[in-house]
């Protein structure tokens, strides 16, 4: 403000500017900025303190070419320096709720040829500009330190985002605004933030509208100028079209497969300004790096989590001697099935996962009933098939293993629709349920176990094709067997102990066991996993 008055005192030739800011309330002007030789004291009040300021604000502006002659307005002698001749006072109308009155001061009368209305109201639009910029760049800053400070000091992702659009909406006086967050490598909006109008449309809005209307997959920004007009949105409902006319779309990587989309809606045509497009910009990357820092501290989380339960692991399968190793095992295997079967390194990730803690619910068995899973009563079989549920929501309350959650509550299912807990069949079962469950039943025949013969690689592998179709997806099983023969030097069946063996020689040799036909042997070995 200080340089602007200074430029315009300049170029009218002026012996003085004032800008001052009117105060509703006291019904003054608050001293805003002045330059020159020639002012008013302000110690004895501004000059315009006889003056009706409501009328004054409310007009063009006023301009009197001769002090002398200046009578009609009624100026205080004491509150206004000898050396002023003539003056000029601009109404500046910055909001609604903010007004001010940039004066110019001449110390010598003002000829026609000076007074010049034209150049007046030029100025009043420039200075209005100069100002309404100035304070945006300064609101643009707060916000974004504000912002800043919140990442650096750790605040919550989700309260940052809302503060984001919250901020957007007001500074920029949009209808609304939306930062959505999408996961582009399961199709699915993962989570949003927004403020100013809450619709049903917007809230049920699928991914693949997300990504036909902003285009977020090709990293530009977009402006929708009419949305009534617009082909992308055919439906007068979606995305709030009803309600909003031109829309404001800037992508932002995050982290891995998220990508953030920051939508601002404005409900009457406008031209959006570069400085608000930049400020949006800013304050969308801000909350993508917030994202990020989140993202990332959730995968340090799970990397010290998965130290915990892998951990939690080896002390369940030492309750059982001959169950050391299973759960890795069936991870392993899980992991190259999926690869095999085209899965991204992300989503093989997620089945690995899911392979590792598959039989985490076991942690709620008794020791006695772990120890006897081939021998069991009906009611403990009953009990131990609740060992998925159990599993399911041990790890259901960790957002970035909710995907292996899934896979673990299904792992028993069976393609026929026999297996456990809700009786699915086919692709109704998760995919990388149906991994494990072939994973699973692998390792279980050709480790050496207690009551029960354990089998050759090449067995096990017809066995699987044999129950394909039935206990098991064909497809699974065909990519699960070509993935066990590139990698044999994987394959680690656990072989029981020479003293387990000695100790246990009369079981293991028991006859039943060793009549058991192949497709008998599997029925019994998925009646102990």
């Amino acid at each position: 403000m200080q340089g602007m008055i200074e430029v315009i005192a300049d170029a009218v030739n002026a012996g003085g500017c004032m800008l001052g800011l009117f105060d509703p309330v006291q019904g003054n002007l608050l001293h805003m900025a002045s330059t020159g030789s020639i002012q008013p004291n302000m110690d004895m009040g501004w000059p315009w303190m006889e003056i009706d300021l409501v009328n004054l604000i409310e007009s063009d502006a006023v301009q009197v070419c001769d002090r002398n002659e200046g009578t009609r307005i009624g100026l205080s002698e004491l509150s206004i320096s000898e050396d002023v001749a003539a003056f000029v006072g601009i109404p500046l109308r910055i909001k609604s709720d903010m007004r001010m009155v940039l004066s110019i001061f001449f110390d010598h009368p003002l000829s026609c040829d000076e007074h010049n209305p034209q150049l007046y109201s030029g100025i009043k639009r420039q200075s209005t500009f100069i100002i309404k910029s100035a304070l945006r760049e300064a609101l643009y800053t707060e916000t974004f330190r504000k912002v800043a400070v919140a990442i650096h000091e750790g605040e919550e992702a989700g309260a940052i985002l809302n503060s984001i659009v919250s901020h957007i909406k007001e500074i920029v006086n949009a209808r609304g605004c939306i930062y959505w967050i999408v996961d582009t490598t399961r199709y699915m909006i993962h989570m949003k933030a927004t403020s100013g109008f809450e619709m049903e449309s917007l809230s049920s809005i699928s991914y693949d509208t997300l990504k036909d209307v902003f285009r977020f997959h090709e990293h530009k920004e977009i402006f929708i100028k009419d949305v009534g007009k617009d082909p992308r949105i055919p439906s007068t409902t979606s995305l709030g079209k009803q309600m909003v006319t031109a829309i404001l779309g800037i992508p932002f990587h995050i982290v891995d497969q998220y990508t953030g989309v920051l939508a601002v809606y404005f409900s009457r045509s406008r031209r959006v300004l570069q400085s608000e497009i930049d400020f949006v910009h800013a304050l969308g990357r801000q909350g993508a790096i917030a994202l990020h820092k989140s993202f990332r501290y959730d995968e340090r989380m799970f990397k010290t989590f998965r130290e915990t339960i892998e951990g939690l692991v080896l002390a369940l399968e030492a309750k059982d001697v001959c169950t050391h190793g299973h759960s890795l095992n069936v991870a392993t295997y899980a992991h190259m099935a999926a690869l095999q079967m085209g899965l991204s390194e992300q989503e093989a990730d997620t089945v690995y996962h899911a392979g590792l803690l598959h039989d985490i619910g076991k942690i709620a068995m008794q020791d006695e009933m772990l120890l006897n899973l081939g021998n069991l009563s009906p009611g403990d079989f009953e009990t131990v098939k609740k060992h998925p549920v159990i599993g399911a929501r041990i790890i259901g309350p960790l957002s970035f293993l909710a995907d292996a959650a899934r896979l673990i509550l299904y792992h028993h299912e069976r393609y026929d629709g026999s297996g456990y807990p809700e009786g699915l069949s086919g692709e109704e079962i998760p995919l990388g349920a149906r991994i494990i469950a072939v994973s699973d039943s692998f390792d279980a025949m050709t480790s050496q176990r207690p009551c029960s013969r354990s089998v050759s690689i090449q067995k096990a592998l017809s066995l699987l094709l044999e129950q394909a179709g039935v206990s098991f997806d064909p497809k699974v099983v065909r990519a699960f067997v070509l993935a066990i023969k590139k990698n044999m030097d994987k394959v680690q069946p656990y072989m029981l102990s020479e003293d387990y063996l000695k100790r246990n020689a009369k079981a293991l040799k028991a006859p039943e066991k060793r009549k058991s036909s192949l497709a008998q042997m599997i029925k019994n070995y998925m009646l102990k996993l």
